[in-house]
């Protein structure tokens, strides 16, 4: 089985964290989605942020965890698509 490394975990010499690419597809999209919509609700919070109530570290540190979030969630959402492809294939 070969997992293949989140883009996140590749800026090392020695990628950390994986995707089981044979894990259920509902699985995949629940991981996906779960990941996606925390990074909508963390960016949301941070709209309603101004220069009095936020300072550039907190930006930075919300824009880095969204970051993240978003990445791994799609990184998930194209191991899922391609499953799904592989499961329209006649």
């Amino acid at each position: 089985m070969d997992y293949q490394a989140f883009t996140s975990s590749s800026t090392t010499d020695h990628p950390v964290a994986f995707i089981n690419p044979q894990a259920p597809l509902l699985d995949l999209l629940i991981y996906a989605g779960l990941r996606i919509r925390a990074a909508r609700d963390l960016l949301d919070s941070v709209s309603g942020m101004t220069r009095r109530n936020a300072d550039d570290l907190d930006l930075m540190r919300f824009s880095s965890v969204a970051t993240l979030l978003l990445q791994d969630g799609c990184d998930v959402l194209h191991v899922a698509e391609q499953q799904a492809m592989d499961l329209a294939e006649p």
